[in-house]
């Protein structure tokens, strides 16, 4: 009888080979690689979801079964890791082409159709313009363009930094207040109207037929239009 010169593979062994090779060769249940890509997606999807306030490292590791620690190789701290988010997005951010000799309210005009497309396509964005009290350098990038162009209409100083201010400030509320609250132009907003006295209810009665024909594009169309036409006021008064 012919003696066997090597060892047989128990079964259990021969299931773990199996099971290496469809695998492509790592053990199971090993998490995929970590990347900065990978990083930079979980965190979107996670704050597509939930507040900025309660984005976390360790949240992330969990979404990407991993620990918070290997998330450190890529990114210091949570607001690093926010930051890079914020400048991943606004780097999506497309001004719409200019003329030359196009006229400031355009410009300022496509400046503010060119954020209202990234917030409709990218909607957290509005969650990460500012990073614990601080603009993002990816904000900062985008909304240079409207301090420029005031500045270039002769604004200067405490009025140029108040005016870009507001403007961009403005144009951000409307679009958080139409992302988050489209519902308060709709009927629903009036169901707690049997708690105002009569003389208001009737009031807003009159009102309510027109007050639910309101869509997202009438309200940010007409909430552009003055932002614009209090500009034109500021920079008339300039050339007085």
């Amino acid at each position: 009888m012919a003696k066997t010169t090597g060892k047989s593979k128990s079964p259990r062994a021969k299931t773990k080979t199996g099971a290496a090779k469809k695998s492509g060769g790592r053990s199971v249940g090993r998490p995929a690689r970590l990347s900065r890509e990978a990083i930079l997606a979980a965190s979107v999807e996670l704050l597509e979801s939930e507040s900025a306030d309660a984005f976390t490292l360790a949240r992330v590791a969990r979404k990407l079964d991993t620990v918070s620690m290997a998330l450190y190789n890529y990114f210091p701290s949570r607001e690093a890791l926010l930051n890079a988010v914020a400048d991943d997005v606004c780097m999506r951010f497309e001004m719409p082409r200019t003329r030359a000799n196009q006229s400031w309210q355009k410009k300022l005009l496509g400046w503010l159709n060119g954020v209202r497309k990234l917030a409709e396509q990218h909607p957290v964005v509005l969650q990460v313009m500012g990073v614990d009290g601080q603009t993002t350098a990816g904000w900062l990038r985008v909304s240079l363009t409207v301090s420029r162009t005031l500045h270039a209409e002769g604004l200067r100083g405490k009025d140029l930094a108040l005016h870009s201010y507001v403007f961009c400030n403005q144009a951000i509320s409307l679009l958080i207040s139409e992302h988050v609250g489209a519902s308060f132009h709709s009927s629903l907003s009036l169901a707690q109207l049997d708690q105002l006295e009569p003389e208001e209810q009737d009031f807003l009665l009159d009102l309510r037929p027109f007050h639910t024909q309101l869509t997202t594009s009438d309200v940010l169309d007409e909430g552009f239009r003055q932002l614009i036409s209090a500009l034109e006021v500021k920079l008339a008064g300039l050339k007085k």
